[in-house]
């Protein structure tokens, strides 16, 4: 069901049991904050509370689908503002929607199970003044805790990314033969792709907060948004440009290691290659030799002599290690 608590100057923060009030409470000036998770409301419950707090029935459609993009949609007397909680599961970065309403002196929250997000954004403006309690500053801490998110989310990503980079160059610095251990190299193949695989979805969700956050500034709300609030979401704006280039360059790091490591496997195999080459020719010679012995027809020396045994023994010998020599001094064996 709802959680809504109202602040009022003179009492602080108190919770709101009867919720058909709440538009009585927006009435008298007073700040509501609501949220719910859209998993404990059935139609009824969204409806009245569609009905509370005026909100356009597509924007409360748009809410409780919990497969919405970033976004924000302005309405005549409300934002209406989609953005994401990542956590990480099984080595990926899973989205829980957060649809927010601002209207004058409320905020609305329909979640998807972001109870992590919205309990820091509570955290941080219950040590607000009373000066800041108004919708455009709720609205402000709750998008800047999700930016800030996102922001540990993309310096964790950087710091696995140089990891991976250290642990990568250390491998081309091994003997060939540890470079061969198949193992290693699939484990690190596997995390490269999990890794781009988390950029990616950090990208989805995290960088439409710039355009998302220069939507809000461009629209003219001055009941919404007042003009002191406008620093606050700029400085939002910055550090979501931050996170950005943080992901480009992530990605581009992390397709420089996949493409090092193409080109380590490619020279492996061609190391593979050369090697059984050339104890491929060794052997051929000898091969060749006895094989023609073999046949069933007398050759020189005459039939029935020794001295061709010793003699196709001593060329094939002879041969095999010139052979060897050769193909050692070029570092193919």
């Amino acid at each position: 069901m709802l959680l809504a608590i109202c602040h009022s100057r003179e009492t602080g923060w108190d919770q709101v049991d009867d919720l058909s009030t709440i538009s009585d409470l927006r009435a008298r000036g007073e700040l509501v904050w609501a949220e719910a998770d859209v998993k404990d409301l059935d139609d009824a419950d969204i409806a009245m509370i569609a009905e509370e707090f005026s909100l356009h029935e597509l924007a409360v459609e748009d809410a409780v689908t919990l497969r919405q993009r970033p976004k924000v949609e302005t309405f005549p007397d409300h934002f209406f503002i989609v953005l994401h909680q990542l956590d990480e599961e099984n080595g990926q970065l899973e989205p829980a929607q957060i649809s927010i309403f601002l209207g004058h002196q409320y905020v609305l929250v329909f979640h998807g199970g972001a109870q992590r997000i919205l309990s820091e954004a509570r955290h941080r403006w219950s040590e607000s003044t009373p000066e800041q309690s108004e919708s455009s500053w709720l609205l402000y801490t709750l998008i800047d805790t999700i930016v800030d998110d996102f922001e540990r989310i993309a310096d964790d990503l950087e710091g696995e990314i140089e990891e991976l980079e250290e642990l990568t160059l250390e491998s081309l610095e091994l003997s060939a033969r540890a470079r061969l251990s198949l193992g290693s190299d699939q484990t690190m193949q596997r995390r490269l792709y999990s890794l781009k695989q988390r950029l990616s979805r950090l990208r989805r969700y995290g960088q439409p907060a710039v355009r998302l956050v220069q939507t809000i500034l461009d629209t003219k709300k001055g009941d919404l948004l007042r003009q002191e609030m406008i620093p606050l979401f700029t400085d939002i704006k910055d550090h979501a440009l931050r996170i950005g280039d943080q992901i480009g360059d992530g990605e581009n790091l992390t397709n420089a290691l996949l493409d090092l490591r193409r080109g380590e496997q490619a020279r492996t195999l061609n190391e593979v290659t050369k090697r059984l080459t050339g104890w491929a020719a060794i052997i051929a010679v000898p091969t060749l030799i006895s094989s023609i012995y073999g046949m069933n027809f007398a050759l020189f020396p005459s039939e029935g002599g020794s001295f061709g045994f010793w003699f196709a023994v001593v060329l094939m010998t002879v041969l095999g290690v010139l052979l060897y020599l050769f193909f050692r001094r070029r570092n193919w064996i």
